[in-house]
């Protein structure tokens, strides 16, 4: 086996790995959450953004918590748009007694949140039962009303409008989200389109779990639980794995592997690729794949030993080229790294950057800056600031890296269908007989779900490790 065919051989099941997770849906997005009100909310971004509404004192009265809109500054027939757009509200509220979806589609409040805008001009309404997300799942029962009619739009002008609501009860709570849209002809501006792709993808909760205090839930979720994640009986908590240590003892380390990075079984094949660690995971918000591999210095090909693998070629040229040739357009960025790791005690260059705080993050290449074909190392760590060598070099208290170098980059695929970038990490270092290569990537939203677990799980790598039988 060439040296090479484990960077082509890697690539082609990381790849694989992720495709299994992309789905259709908005470009970019622009999120919203609420612990309080127990939501997420999100907008979509990019070439036909929507813009959040600040908050209005009349809102109040009937629940709303959020709003947003989109208003086109030109439409497709070049002309000034006169009203046309598309417009969300959120509201929460207390339940009804009948919180059933039957109960929910005959309630005159709810029915009114949606059709008073149109004034008695709506068609007939359609109703229909679907699922929204809640606790990562999207499992939770809701409901959607659907009619059209003529109702004022953004210039407050009468013009042909639909509209939708989806509602849903969750711990003592009524969620109602309602979409209008006042689409040009033939809907050539894609507002229509908005408002549907928006009813299945704008809002999530955050918990449909009613626990103890299910009947003081207008008071808030209830208290946090100590043992969070522990054993419930003989089941684990639903969103929650198990922490758990993993050792290999042959090369001396160990890892603690944190309680939300899901483990995936390793095939025989990729056993022969030196594939140690396998994790990913995915929802509809967002995508992790979080890799290990760990292929010998010294191997033998036809009775020849073969040099060891460059480690500097595969997070250099080898990466820029993969990474411009799939991310072609947009901008590229990078995130600067912690001067220390978050994990107490830690001492390790294993970590991730704070990518909650965008002031990490540094655009290398705008939209329409002019690309390099190719890059070298050299440019890529000096010019570029994609990849660096690293300096503190700890694997652990322990162990000590060679030839340590770690790099980011963050760009756009064009048929990434999640709500936001792909930002992916790569980690190459030696450590006595192997050579380890690491990928992390994160996709859509990936990073605000899962990445405290997956730096932790970093963090806690450890080398030179002395195992007692």
């Amino acid at each position: 086996m060439q040296p090479s065919r484990f960077i082509v051989i890697g690539w082609l099941v990381f790849g694989l790995t992720l495709a299994l997770f992309l789905m259709p849906g908005a470009a970019v997005a622009k999120q919203w959450d609420s612990e309080e009100h127990n939501v997420l909310v999100v907008i979509p971004d990019g070439s036909s953004p929507w813009e959040w509404l600040p908050f209005e004192p009349d809102w109040a009265k009937i629940g709303i918590i959020k709003g947003a809109k989109r208003e086109p500054d030109r439409l497709k027939n070049k002309k000034d748009p006169d009203g046309e757009g598309a417009l969300m509200h959120l509201a929460v509220r207390d339940a009804p007694k009948d919180s059933s979806l039957q109960g929910l589609a005959s309630d005159s409040e709810v029915r009114d949140f949606l059709l008073k805008r149109f004034r008695g001009t709506e068609s007939d309404v359609e109703t229909e039962e679907t699922t929204i997300e809640a606790d990562g799942e999207s499992s939770h029962p809701a409901l959607v009303l659907r009619a059209k009619g003529k109702s004022l739009n953004l210039m407050r002008k009468d013009a042909d409008s639909e509209g939708i609501l989806v509602a849903t009860v969750a711990r003592g709570k009524l969620i109602m989200m309602r979409l209008y849209a006042w689409p040009t002809e033939y809907d050539a501006d894609g507002l229509s389109s908005d408002i549907n792709f928006l009813e299945g993808n704008c809002l999530s909760l955050i918990t449909a779990k009613e626990g103890k205090d299910a009947k003081k839930a207008d008071e808030g979720p209830p208290p946090e639980q100590k043992g969070e994640g522990e054993k419930k009986g003989d089941e684990e908590t639903e969103d929650e794995g198990k922490e758990e240590v993993i050792e290999h003892r042959a090369q001396t380390w160990r890892l603690t592997k944190h309680k939300r990075v899901l483990m995936q079984e390793i095939s025989d094949e990729e056993k022969t690729d030196f594939l140690v660690f396998k994790a990913a995971d995915s929802d509809r918000m967002g995508a992790y794949a979080f890799y290990i591999y760990a292929p010998p210095n010294s191997q033998y090909i036809d009775g020849v030993k073969a040099p060891a693998p460059d480690l500097l070629k595969w997070i250099g040229p080898d990466w820029w080229n993969h990474f411009n040739n799939t991310h072609p357009k947009g901008e590229l960025a990078t995130w600067e790294w912690p001067r220390k790791p978050v994990r107490k005690g830690a001492k390790t260059f294993l970590t991730l950057p704070l990518m909650e705080d965008e002031d990490n993050r540094d655009v290398v290449f705008k939209a329409d800056d002019k690309r390099p074909i190719e890059a070298d190392a050299s440019d890529l760590i000096k010019k570029y600031k994609f990849v660096e060598k690293v300096k503190q070099n700890h694997l652990g208290s322990s162990g000590k890296a060679s030839e340590a170098v770690r790099g980011c980059m963050e760009g756009r695929r064009p048929t990434d269908g999640f709500s936001g970038p792909e930002t992916v990490f790569r980690f190459a270092f030696r450590h006595k007989d192997h050579s380890y290569r690491v990928f992390v990537t994160f996709s859509g939203m990936a990073y605000k779900k899962w990445g405290e677990a997956i730096r932790d799980t970093l963090e806690s790598w450890e080398f030179g490790i002395k195992f007692r039988d």
